[in-house]
């Protein structure tokens, strides 16, 4: 089963979300990495700038007030007298550092000079307030600048394919049994250049196929007269010749051609039904498939009478399946038929086992090359060197069948030994 792909629509969304993301979380990286630079440099050399301040008022005058604001607070350790000093912040070494002890974790800043240590805390708090309303704030306009321009893109990128979107979602409503004719006028008013191109070479195409459909229902017609006259005129050729008094050679011949001419019948039927694409009629009861495939069986046996051929027949389990007969006679008739003209002497096995009829024959087999061209119609292996004569159309059309009914046909073969033909008919078609 194909992946289920994306639309367009869905793929913007996703380009635009990242992009924001990524926009946002350098912008949020950025301002991070502000905080901590204002922290680790300009708090740190400010402190510094007060500590050397300090000191020098100090040698002019001993008895200098330390600093004593809403956030900076200064104690003064003399001659390791630590009274003066809180115990938590007398623990702590020379330099820059945040005092964990504290709930609020104020920045310190320890020096000293002349024997004595200075200690200045910051109490960053409030700052921080501030600097984080005053840094939310033009983050929020920032960002609300790169959202609005990239929101517009998305906007305009969206209209843009809008009409490649609309353009897709008719193409998955037309149905070809309702003709080809596709009102686009919806779509035109807003195209540009490139989905106009699109919509003149549907409009193109579909004109091509609304002809090709018509001359194939011409055909079929045609078809249907033509070759159902010369069929009927040959039913009454032999309907006269039975009532002649023949003799056994004669007989013989004549019985050959009652099957013959009853399978050119279904055949001609399957192939104008399936060029109409009409739905088969199904038996509204299970058939069983056991019945036919003997039936079909001692027909082709008749025909291939003097042959050197072993048939055996091995019905392990009985298939009963709802099929149409003539389509499943016919794609069994091909199997059988085909056994039988590339075997000039050996054997056939059909069996019936789950829900597999297997033919497997010991006859010439087909090449590997050639047994990836068998459903092409009019292929034949080797067409000039082949006794048996035809047009290469046999397996093409029990393909078509098993297609169309849900059936399942697989070919095994080798060259020289001989060929195994499966057809399934699954449960679901019961």
């Amino acid at each position: 089963m194909a992946k289920k792909q994306k639309r367009i629509h869905h793929k913007l969304i996703k380009a635009m979300l990242i992009q924001l993301v990524l926009i946002s979380g350098v912008t949020l990286l950025s301002v991070y990495g502000a905080g901590k630079v204002v922290e680790k440099v300009l708090i740190k050399q400010a402190l510094e700038g007060e500590a050397e301040f300090y000191w020098q008022h100090y040698e002019q005058d001993p008895n200098s007030n330390l600093p004593k604001t809403l956030n900076l607070t200064g104690y003064l350790e003399k001659d390791g007298d630590k009274q003066a000093v809180p115990e938590d912040l007398a623990q702590l070494p020379i330099g820059y550092q945040r005092l964990e002890t504290r709930e609020k974790r104020p920045l310190v800043h320890v020096s000293e000079r002349h024997g004595k240590k200075l200690y200045l805390v910051f109490e960053e708090g409030q700052v921080a307030k501030l600097a984080l309303f005053f840094g939310i704030t033009p983050l929020a306009l920032v960002l609300l600048i790169i959202y609005l321009p990239a929101w517009i893109s998305y906007y305009m990128a969206k209209r843009a394919v809008s009409p490649v979107i609309k353009l897709s979602r008719k193409m998955e409503s037309v149905d070809g049994k309702e003709g080809f004719e596709i009102d686009f006028s919806d779509i035109e008013n807003d195209a540009n250049a490139e989905v106009d191109v699109l919509l003149n070479a549907f409009k193109k195409y579909a004109r091509q196929v609304a002809e090709y459909v018509e001359r194939e229902k011409n055909f079929t017609r045609y078809a249907s007269h033509e070759l159902r006259t010369p069929l009927a005129v040959l039913k009454g050729s032999l309907s006269v010749l039975d009532r002649q008094d023949l003799n056994e050679r004669q007989q013989t011949v004549v019985n050959r051609m009652h099957p013959m001419i009853k399978d050119m019948e279904g055949l001609l039927e399957a192939l104008l039904l399936l060029s109409r694409d009409q739905t088969p009629e199904i038996s509204d009861k299970p058939v069983l498939l056991n019945d036919l495939v003997e039936q079909q069986l001692r027909q082709i046996e008749k025909i291939n009478a003097d042959k050197d051929i072993k048939v055996t027949t091995v019905y392990q389990d009985q298939i009963k399946a709802k099929v149409s007969k003539r389509l499943f006679c016919i794609c069994l008739n091909n199997i059988i038929s085909n056994a039988f003209n590339y075997t000039d002497k050996g054997e056939i096995v059909i069996t019936l086992k789950g829900r597999d009829i297997i033919v497997e024959d010991t006859g010439c087999g087909i090449h590997p090359d050639a047994l990836k061209r068998v459903y092409e119609p009019f292929f034949r292996e080797d067409r000039e060197s082949m006794k048996v004569k035809g047009f290469g159309l046999g397996l093409p059309i029990v393909n078509r069948v098993c297609q169309q009914m849900g059936w399942k046909l697989s070919i095994e073969s080798e060259k020289g030994k001989g060929t195994k033909v499966t057809l399934t008919v699954p449960e679901s078609v019961s």
